[in-house]
């Protein structure tokens, strides 16, 4: 992994110029560069950096090519970009190969960024190799002297990292932190020890005015390229700070657009193999003043602009995609949770008037069909919105990190994150719902909010049990799938029925004729009894396709819920060729026959009901 990633916003990309000699009254590291000025008459609050980058480690086996040049580019470019303001000075510290140690980073953070100001703000920016204890499950940045085997020693636990840090955000406006620790090549180090950047961002403990940019997503490693003297991630970095990353031309930076082009110009730097991770916690600010607007600028590689809306029409603010979650731990058994936080956030977010919000069933099959990335097909749907994230299981502890991305500049505008204990699922995800919607910035009625704030799903086993039986959730390779009875429809077919709906929450039943209208009814009305009633025979009767797989799940809830009712509302209708879609909520209400307590749950489902002839049959979940 390179050496660019950093860690807060507080002090962007400049862990600081430590010199190698000088030292500052005492202070057992070296003395930092000289604090340049802005031209704002001596006002406005101080930018403080700390960049911190090891290519050069006691054992040789772990050396990287660029951490170093990393840290010390990222402290000079924002000493210069800074003069042009808001900041009255900038204060850099860097500290590179042998000046790294744990001793020295925690001073830096205690004794120069601990001097940091309420009106100021902290950037951190660190890059070297991150790695895991095997024997307690902790991470560690490694400095210069430490290996994979003297942890305990030399290298700096996260979890002490995150204490210093913290100390420091209480006493500033903002904090920036950036992270590059999963570097290729180093020999040193077992491949099932080291950890992405991001699995190390997850070990931070997130906060009103965090902002935080990791250089990978698990199973990356971050790419140094000799072709840019630097690793990706810094690369574009650099970029965006000489100007490359101002989305709106306006001649100011905020983080939000910076973190959006680093985005997306790792990606196209590493033909798709890095994919930085960032959260921002708290109300996007302008960071850095690049030029006044239309004015020249340093000359820069700037990443190919978004491709433009389609008919579908330029994207809408209160038009809303949700995406999948994703899994930060690499432990498949939690993959699950990716699909049920994806509907779950769909139907609270469903149940507020002010949005529209679309199908994840759509916008999945819009992207398969026509092969685009998530951003593309937002456009291509007019969707203004995404809202995505991840999740990190740890014991019994669920962390949720939710973010909401502008689909026509792919800047994250805004992002929150809740932590608590794992049964608390759907309480951490209503909690964060309704952050979302104040970022959101939309009306919610009294009523709504009192919705998505009931109780509604109480039981996660339950509701796994319920998604895969509804198919939404991924089959397992093991499952065994029985063949569709009919292979009459094309997944081109299916998608043209989708397409007909691009907006399910503004559907009306009367856009489809009354006839068929009943028909379709009378369809999920035999769904819903044959549900209610256990009658799995039936249920497999009024679909086109039903898995041993959906079939399993569906027996094991059915004979956990005692005295089910099965209720179907808010069923809306969109026509679609030979076909019809429909939105509509299931909720269920049961007594857990093991457990005696009562269970409900609620969910938005999307099914295409097809016609075979003369009957009409349900065609696929989500």
């Amino acid at each position: 992994m390179t050496a660019g990633g950093g860690l807060a916003i507080v002090g962007l990309l400049t862990w600081g110029l430590w010199g190698s000699t000088a030292l500052n009254r005492g202070y057992p590291f070296p003395q930092p560069i000289a604090a340049s000025s802005s031209d704002n008459g001596g006002t406005g609050p101080i930018l403080w950096v700390m960049s911190v980058g090891v290519s050069r480690y006691a054992n040789s086996e772990l050396n990287l090519q660029f951490a170093n040049a990393d840290a010390i580019a990222m402290a000079e470019t924002l000493s210069t970009a800074a003069k042009r303001g808001p900041y009255r000075e900038v204060r850099t510290l860097v500290l590179t190969d042998e000046q790294v140690t744990r001793q020295s980073i925690i001073e830096g953070l205690s004794r120069f960024l601990g001097q940091a100001g309420p009106d100021d703000v902290a950037l951190l920016f660190v890059a070297g190799h991150g790695v895991r204890d095997l024997a307690s499950g902790s991470y560690y940045f490694l400095p210069n002297p430490a290996t994979a085997d003297t942890l305990l020693g030399d290298g700096l636990r996260m979890s002490d990292f995150d204490e210093m840090l913290r100390i420091v955000r209480r006493n500033v406006r903002s904090v920036i932190v950036m992270l590059d620790t999963c570097h290729a090549g180093a020999l040193g180090i077992p491949s099932k020890r080291m950890v992405s950047a991001d699995e190390m961002a997850a070990q931070m403990t997130t906060g009103e005015g965090f902002f935080l940019l990791a250089a990978t997503r698990p199973g990356e490693e971050s790419k140094e390229q000799s072709s840019l003297a630097h690793g990706a991630f810094t690369y574009a970095m650099l970029e965006g700070l000489r100007g490359s990353a101002d989305a709106d031309g306006d001649g100011t930076l905020t983080v939000a657009e910076l973190f959006g082009y680093v985005a997306r110009r790792v990606p196209a730097l590493t033909q798709g193999r890095q994919h930085p991770y960032s959260k921002m916690e708290g109300t996007d600010f302008t960071f850095l003043q690049v030029g006044a607007a239309g004015s020249e600028r340093p000359p820069v590689i700037i990443a190919p602009p978004p491709a433009p809306p389609t008919a579908a029409g330029p994207p809408v603010g209160n038009v809303i995609g949700v995406l999948d979650f994703q899994n930060l731990r690499q432990d498949p058994s939690y993959d699950w949770m990716s699909q049920a936080l994806r509907l779950a956030f769909n139907t609270e977010l469903s149940k507020v008037q002010a949005l529209r919000v679309y199908s994840p069933e759509l916008i999945d099959r819009t992207a398969r069909t026509r092969g685009t990335d998530p951003l593309i097909t937002a456009r291509e749907l007019g969707i203004g919105r995404l809202l995505t994230g991840a999740y990190y299981v740890s014991d019994k502890t669920l962390r949720i990190d939710a973010r909401i991305v502008d689909a026509r500049t792919g800047v994250n505008e805004a992002s929150d994150s809740v932590e608590g204990d794992r049964d608390q699922f759907f309480d951490l995800q209503k909690k964060l719902v309704l952050s979302m919607l104040r970022r959101l910035r939309v009306q919610v009625s009294p009523e709504e909010g009192a919705s998505i704030e009931s109780q509604t799903n109480t039981d996660v086993d339950a509701y796994r049990l319920l998604l895969e039986a509804e198919g939404v959730m991924q089959p397992s390779p093991r499952a065994e799938r029985t063949k569709p009875k009919t292979e009459r429809h094309s997944a081109l077919q299916l998608f043209r029925h989708a397409i007909a709906a691009l907006s399910l929450s503004e559907a009306r039943a009367d856009a489809v004729t009354p006839e068929v209208e009943q028909q379709v009814r009378d369809v999920l009305e035999t769904y819903r009894h044959a549900l209610q009633t256990k009658n799995l025979d039936e249920v497999a009767s009024v679909c086109v396709s039903f898995s041993e797989r959906q079939r399993s799940a569906l027996r094991t809830y059915l004979a956990n819920a005692k005295d089910l009712v099965v209720e179907f509302s808010d069923i809306q209708m969109t026509p679609a060729e030979d076909g019809v879609t429909v939105s509509f909520v299931r909720r269920d209400r049961f007594t857990d026959a093991e457990t005696g307590r009562a269970v409900r749950l609620e969910v938005r489902l999307t099914k295409l009901l097809l016609r075979e002839q003369s009957t009409w049959k349900i065609g696929s979940g989500q």
